[in-house]
């Protein structure tokens, strides 16, 4: 059964609705009553592939330190890809 809940609603008890959406629920996330977002249990999302940003920057053209932060540009890079 799905809920739908105000981007307010869902900020104010964020907890809880993620706690239901745990047990199976289905939860909208509308704004201004327009959905925006949908919440599903993870269980019914195939798992995400580890990421090794090591692995992935190692043949990139740009200097990367080893530990330094990833910075908003760079990310957006890597995503254009």
């Amino acid at each position: 059964m799905k809920r739908a809940y105000s981007i307010a609603r869902l900020k104010a008890g964020l907890s809880s609705i993620l706690a239901d959406v745990a047990r199976g629920r289905e939860v909208v996330v509308t704004d201004h009553n327009r959905p925006v977002a949908r919440l599903l249990p993870a269980r019914r999302l195939p798992p995400l592939p580890r990421c090794d940003m090591e692995e992935i920057l190692a043949d990139k053209p740009f200097p990367l330190k080893r530990g330094a932060p990833l910075s908003a540009d760079l990310v957006r890079r890597l995503r254009r890809e």
